[in-house]
């Protein structure tokens, strides 16, 4: 006596328990009339056949990996185990290593009950598997042209509608109250209110979103949504007549040119901040971004804050003001690059690099070849001539490339001249300091790699190194830059320094 599972499954929500019912009458039907015993049933409701990721069939591949007393798994009908070939197939030499075969109460299948192989079962099973995958495929493809002509014709697709609009007879419209609400969002935040401001003036005025006080990433989420232009995209295609708008388009695009300015605090209220994305807390590890306040007295104070402080006051680390934190960064890197010899280091790099620019992407270069282009042209014209081909036309292309010939002759001659004045190393030396010092963005974005700010001290990494292969292992460096008298660390990936953190 042979003893099974049943397996069943239906797919959507609009299916009931009655199909269930059906599977299990079915199959119980066929074990009777096939002296089979039924141990357990492994049922999934409202899931999908075109991947094996439920719960239920999950359990039972699981359970046929453990030495089950059952060794059929039986099903109303093949597409009941799954729709995908590729995994029907997987799923089914799973079974097969631990002497399971799958049978199915309404169709042929290509093992027997006994475990002999059905020939003519073989071929009907394939044809049944890939019919039920080319019904899923087609099925889907019909659901989405469906939704596609649908949002063409401007219908609403269902769910809940974004805040500010609302749903009659599958149109989309706008909710005056609210959409007033979005439009007063926009406004606060180009007129330069920062988040916090605009959430506070919300609850002075008693807005609510769905019922529920307003938060930060609701705002922001209102704030990114395109719809509020009239715009919809979806799949690749833009659909205008979906949406109603609510906020103008040019207020939408500054809004979002606004806040990716300010994005990790980069700016506020058109203050930069130099050390965006390179400072870290020292007490928790997470990023460090700008922050801004108001004293007493109305005047704007601006700062770096850890954002597990900021976002989730999950850390304790103070905030530092930001004058001083960038003052002191600069001063130390430009106090430890400020000694001749590694003034003179950066000075024949700088000298390598624009002698490797010039060689490679020199101008002279590109005029050369227009030169070489201009007369291979002029050649051209003249080899006609020669051969007595004489026309208004040629003579007139001939003075036009004889005219560009002398313009690019001139260039060259200028660019030659430029070339030789190259620029030395002793020009370097003399202007380095004076040009980091009065670009000092350009300088903590080429040489400092991250910054640690603890409590009591600060630790400056810096991105030198003379490893050409990173995948290679490389011991201390030694004279990759001089450093002054401070706790310095020097390692194979550059060098970096320590000291007391006085701001």
């Amino acid at each position: 006596m042979k003893t099974a599972v049943i397996y069943a499954r239906y797919s959507s929500e609009k299916q009931t328990e009655q199909s269930i019912e059906g599977q299990l009458r079915v199959c119980n039907e066929f074990a009777a009339q096939n002296d089979i015993v039924i141990v357990d049933k492994y049922i999934d409701r409202a899931t999908t056949g075109t991947n094996d990721n439920r719960a239920a069939f999950q359990k039972m591949l699981a359970d046929a990996d453990k030495n089950p007393i059952w060794d059929i798994v039986l099903v109303y009908a093949l597409d009941r185990f799954g729709r995908n070939s590729v995994e029907i197939a997987l799923n089914k030499q799973r079974l097969s290593k631990n002497k399971i075969i799958l049978i199915s109460a309404t169709q042929r299948t290509s093992v027997n009950i006994d475990g002999s192989k059905n020939l003519d079962g073989i071929l009907l099973e394939n044809v049944l598997i890939g019919l039920s995958e080319y019904y899923s495929v087609e099925l889907a493809q019909k659901v989405r042209r469906g939704q596609q002509e649908s949002r063409r014709k401007g219908n609403f697709l269902g769910g809940r509608p974004p805040y500010g609009y609302r749903v009659e007879n599958k149109k989309i419209l706008i909710h005056e109250e609210r959409a007033a609400v979005v439009r007063l969002i926009f406004d606060l935040y180009v007129s330069g209110k920062c988040v916090r401001e605009i959430l506070d003036e919300l609850n002075k005025r008693g807005i609510f979103y769905n019922g529920k006080p307003i938060y930060q990433s609701t705002l922001f989420k209102i704030l990114k949504l395109e719809k509020y232009t009239g715009v919809y995209r979806y799949d690749g295609e833009v659909y205008l007549n979906m949406y109603p708008q609510i906020v103008d388009p040019v207020i939408f695009n500054q809004v979002q040119r606004m806040m990716a300015k300010n994005k990790l605090g980069s700016n506020s209220r058109n203050t930069e901040f130099l050390l965006k994305s390179k400072l870290y807390c020292g007490r928790c590890g997470m990023k460090i971004n700008g922050d801004s306040g108001t004293a007493k007295n109305g005047e704007m104070k601006f700062y770096y804050t850890c954002s597990n402080k900021k976002r989730f006051r999950g850390c304790r680390k103070n905030s530092v003001r930001k004058e001083r934190l960038e003052k002191l960064v600069i001063d130390t890197t430009l106090r430890l690059l400020n000694t001749p010899e590694n003034i003179s280091l950066l000075a024949e790099e700088i000298v390598k690099l624009n002698e490797q620019i010039t060689k490679e992407q020199s101008i002279l270069n590109l005029l050369i070849a227009e030169r070489e282009k201009l007369q291979k042209s002029l050649d051209n014209i003249m080899k006609a001539i020669e051969e007595g081909i004489i026309t208004s036309t040629t003579k007139a292309r001939m003075n036009e490339l004889e005219n560009s010939l002398a313009e690019v002759n001139m260039r060259i001659a200028a660019e030659e001249c430029k070339l030789e004045r190259k620029l030395t190393k002793e020009d370097i030396e003399a202007h380095i300091m004076d040009a980091l010092a009065f670009e000092p963005r350009t300088l903590i974005e080429h040489l400092v790699e991250r910054i640690v700010l603890h409590e009591d001290k600060i630790h400056i990494f810096y991105k030198y190194t003379n490893n050409n292969n990173p995948d290679e292992p490389q011991t201390e460096v030694h004279r990759d830059f001089f450093l002054c008298n401070q706790e310095i660390k020097i390692t194979g990936s550059g060098f970096s320094t320590v000291f007391e953190l006085k701001i």
